[in-house]
């Protein structure tokens, strides 16, 4: 059986006001197609309900003159003499974040990379880890030629399920990496409680979260290191561009040697006579990044507070809206990044509508959305290729292999994955105008759901 129309009452209550004059006009009636709703899909050859861009990442003059600045002194690389958009930013950022120490790489993958050197993590070990994630999150961890053990997802928050944490850990379980990922935050103080109580090592994923508040706390701030991506879909963004930050003097030397071909921790200017102390790969941020990111840093906090705000009341607007399930905050975190305004897409209430096909509605109409593909991560080819590659065979049992392939479920996220719709951070950068249009553009859908569904 079909899904009935929305009552009047939560019509009302969800229209944008533009809507409601003309149900009070008697222009048209208060339950059906009305205002920005009226008329054909645009996906159908009907009209979008918006024809406005959301231009990312940014581009100000500021950010031109720094980089032009920085083109034209000759200083292009962070150790070249004089050169100094990167310390500075590093400084600044580890400033904003309330860290005694912060490290600029090359990508938010690079910083997660130096991140596990940084704690220890080595061949044989083993790393908590969500599959909700972005491939980077994982393949840091195998890199160190390390096991990512997944964990499965809270069914409403998306992130790494505390209470299925516990039941992960053995004798070789090094650290947990939690991610807070679109930018909610993960449950950071059940988690870190849990590693506590084992002695492992946490290394928060922030790459999408950058002044996300949870308990008071910034994200990448509430354990052994935190980690940021700048890649130009990022909140602060240079193109690419990673940071990793930290108080522990002894993680983040190694981190440091780690990120610049090994060298001596006590070099970081690079000059002079410099000893190199482990093999290791060049990560390091360059001075172009470095300035397109300066700029921003004083914007960063503003930027989020909107996107937080825009995403509290969108989620207030479709709160009625059967089939769309937004996706849940943590009662501790007061502001997030929403780098993703992530939801789950219930098509049997769209008339079983595919996702493809709703989110092809989506960016008719004006919305850019996006599914993270893929988010079941740990169902990937990449697993297989590792687990039988020849380091991993001399460094793990058959035994032990056997095992990780059999417990390697994650159910919870298996459907999470199947129904995820995100809608980028930049469109809630705007007025509640524009958040009462993307409102309109569901109600759209779903009125026209029946058309839809036969196309």
């Amino acid at each position: 059986m079909k899904e009935n129309n929305l009552s009047r009452r939560k019509f009302l209550a969800t229209a944008s006001a533009g809507a409601i004059a003309a149900i009070a006009a008697g222009v048209v009636p208060a339950c059906g197609n009305v205002n920005k709703r009226a008329g054909n899909l645009a996906v159908l050859g009907g009209q979008p309900v918006i024809t406005k861009s959301f231009p990312w990442p940014p581009t100000t003059k500021a950010m031109e003159e720094s980089l032009v600045s920085a083109f034209n002194s000759g200083k292009w690389c962070r150790f070249d003499g004089g050169a100094k958009n990167t310390s500075t930013f590093e400084k600044k950022y580890a400033e904003m974040m309330g860290m005694k120490r912060c490290i600029a790489t090359g990508s938010g993958t690079q910083a997660l990379h130096c991140a596990m050197y940084g704690i220890g993590v080595e061949a044989g070990d083993e790393v908590l880890v969500p599959p909700y994630t972005f491939i980077s999150s994982v393949v840091v961890i195998t890199l160190m030629n390390a096991l990512p053990v997944f964990v499965d997802t809270d069914p409403e928050t998306f992130q790494m399920d505390p209470a299925k944490i516990e039941e992960k850990i053995n004798g070789n379980t090094k650290a947990i990496e939690p991610v807070h990922i679109c930018g909610i935050a993960a449950d950071m103080n059940r988690i870190n409680a849990i590693a506590k109580k084992h002695n492992l090592k946490v290394v928060e994923d922030a790459c999408q979260g950058p002044m996300g508040l949870y308990d008071g706390k910034l994200l990448g701030t509430m354990s052994d290191i935190g980690c940021f991506s700048f890649q130009s879909s990022k909140p602060i963004a240079c193109g690419e561009g990673g940071a990793a930050i930290g108080n522990n003097d002894e993680i983040m030397d190694r981190t440091f040697s780690f990120h610049t071909l090994g060298v001596e921790p006590s070099s970081r200017d690079l000059s002079g006579r410099r000893r190199w102390l482990i093999s290791a790969p060049k990560y390091r941020m360059n001075e172009f990044e470095a300035s397109v990111l300066l700029p921003q840093v004083d914007e960063l906090e503003q930027r989020v507070e909107t996107r937080t705000a825009n995403a509290n009341y969108l989620t207030e607007k479709l709160k009625d809206l059967p089939g769309i399930v937004p996706q849940k905050r943590y009662k501790e975190q007061t502001r997030a990044s929403y780098y993703l305004y992530d939801f789950l897409y219930k098509k049997e209430h769209f008339n079983n509508v595919s996702r493809d096909k709703f989110q092809q509605a989506l960016a008719a109409e004006g919305v850019p959305s996006w599914v993270q593909n893929p988010y079941e991560l740990n169902k990937e080819p990449y697993i297989e290729d590792t687990l039988n590659s020849a380091a991993f065979k001399k460094i793990y049992s058959k035994a032990r292999l056997k095992r990780y392939r059999e417990e390697n479920d994650c159910p919870v996220n298996r459907q999470r994955a199947k129904e995820s719709v995100g809608i980028w951070h930049w469109a809630l950068a705007g007025s509640k105008k524009d958040v009462d249009d993307i409102a309109d553009v569901f109600y759209k859908i779903y009125e026209n759901r029946d058309k839809l569904a036969k196309s």
